[in-house]
């Protein structure tokens, strides 16, 4: 326990930043998965369908609504404004309040059209729209924390949601056992809702002023141009569901719903070594420090592509564990979603130089060509082959972003910043090993000797990796 102590206390605060991070996505994202074997006992696939097909439409919705500021603008402005950021934030805070009001008012005259569009209740739609004006709140608290490497308060308070959320929710679909669907949403998301309204009163309070205008010029004029790169974003992670369940139904989204759950985790795993990145990867770049930027990069690849191999690897065990044998189907969605999200990863290191540089007009070019693609190939896809294929147009996608985002960055000259022969290394690599594993999904034994090898080969070679991670040097 002393030695573990001593080790953590030499790992560098950004990597240590990432590595809290990594795990406070895990868990908010992780809660779902940790109790899926649970819900979706309780649930009918076309149950846990219409909880699939909420959270799609929830992550499309919050960009009209919050325009993601948390996001790229937000880390531009606490160093732009780092003497003045309690206004700064709550300015921020101020769109996406005004947002709020202006959908509800829309949803006021448009309300059997919209319900119809989403094919949810009003209740559900109503609840959308809070969580996304109060999740906007926890985004800004978290994005500011990162940026300074402190991971305490967020630790503190995803760990008390982590144990409501699943918590209520149970006793939500045990009050209400006539609306499981519905009960299981609103019960799962209470908890953190509460906790997010008291950071809203937070921000609002310490900025003390919601329409500086200068602020709000900063915000949108960065923001808005990459409102399309947030939405296709957004519409390449989620469409499929939607797709699905509109041309096949709720049960087959619920089906696919089951594997989107693990990619949740993945996702939260890559996102928060990405989250925690951006700040060490812009201050690093103002010191002009290169070197650092690429050993990182380097190591948190190595990390990704490490998790993409495991959960690769027990795709199938996942499934079985998560839920009944109904859902078994689920388990080859989990290769071509997890390369896809390690692609979609290496892609990021890209954005963040150039979101750094200001040079993002061609971020959501690259963003859109994904998503339509994806979209014209579930179209023409799914009807023929099933939700299976789903999981590979996605892919598809993600593959296409990657190689613009790098395109760009050599046409802009950046691409020196990191090592490109690495990095390609990795995909390629990681590519050729998931392609391979999935062929051997339904030999057990070949399948769990390969998974003992890399086990032991990660535990051989632990200090090796520890012993780089101590030798970077950088903010």
């Amino acid at each position: 326990m002393i030695q573990i102590k001593k080790l953590y206390k030499k790992i560098p605060r950004p990597l240590k930043a990432s590595l809290v991070y990594m795990f406070v996505i895990f868990f908010q994202s992780g809660v779902n998965l940790f109790v899926t074997p649970l819900f979706s006992r309780l649930l009918t696939p076309e149950e846990y369908g219409i909880s699939s097909t909420y959270n799609s439409w929830l992550s499309i919705l919050s960009i009209f609504i919050t325009l993601n500021l948390s996001s790229g603008v937000y880390n531009n402005a606490l160093l732009d404004f780092e003497n003045d950021r309690n206004r700064m934030t709550s300015s921020f805070m101020s769109i996406t309040i005004i947002n709020s009001v202006i959908f509800l008012v829309f949803y006021f005259f448009f309300r059997d059209a919209i319900n119809s569009l989403f094919e949810l209740p009003s209740i559900l739609i109503i609840f959308m729209l809070i969580n996304c004006l109060l999740t906007s709140a926890w985004s800004f608290f978290l994005a500011r924390q990162k940026f300074d490497y402190q991971y305490k308060k967020p630790l503190i308070i995803t760990f008390i949601t982590f144990l409501l959320n699943p918590l209520i929710g149970y006793l939500a679909i045990c009050l209400f056992p006539n609306y499981k669907g519905i009960a299981k949403i609103i019960g799962c998301g209470l908890p953190s809702l509460l906790c997010n309204l008291l950071i809203f009163i937070s921000i609002i309070k310490n900025g003390k002023e919601l329409n500086n205008k200068k602020y709000i010029k900063y915000a949108l004029s960065f923001n808005i141009p990459l409102i399309p790169y947030y939405l296709c974003g957004i519409i390449l992670s989620s469409s499929d569901r939607i797709m699905i369940q509109k041309i096949i139904g709720f049960e087959a989204a619920g089906i696919y719903g089951i594997a989107y759950q693990l990619s949740l985790v993945v996702q939260g795993f890559f996102s928060g070594i990405n989250s925690a990145l951006i700040p060490f990867t812009y201050k690093n770049l103002r010191k002009k420090n290169s070197q650092s930027i690429s050993k990182y990069a380097n190591l948190s690849l190595l990390f990704v592509s490490i998790v993409s191999i495991l959960i690769v690897l027990s795709g199938p065990e996942i499934i079985r564990i998560l839920a009944p044998a109904e859902y078994s189907s689920a388990m080859w969605v989990i290769p071509p979603v997890t390369l896809g999200l390690l692609f979609f990863f290496s892609a990021s290191l890209f954005a963040n130089i150039e979101f750094y540089y200001k040079k993002n007009k061609f971020v959501p070019v690259a963003t859109c060509i994904g998503a339509v693609v994806n979209i014209v190939l579930n179209l023409l896809l799914i009807p023929k082959h099933g939700f299976i294929v789903a999981g590979y147009t996605t892919l598809v996608g993600y593959i296409l972003i990657f190689i613009m985002h790098y395109l760009y960055l050599k046409h802009i000259k950046k691409d020196s910043i990191y090592n490109i022969k690495s990095i390609m290394m990795y995909v390629l690599i990681d590519t050729i090993l998931i392609f391979s594993l999935t062929m051997m999904y339904t030999k057990i034994i070949p399948r769990y000797c390969i998974l003992l090898i890399v086990i032991i080969l990660i535990i051989k070679n632990l200090k090796l990796i520890i012993d780089k991670i101590k030798n970077i040097e950088g903010d």
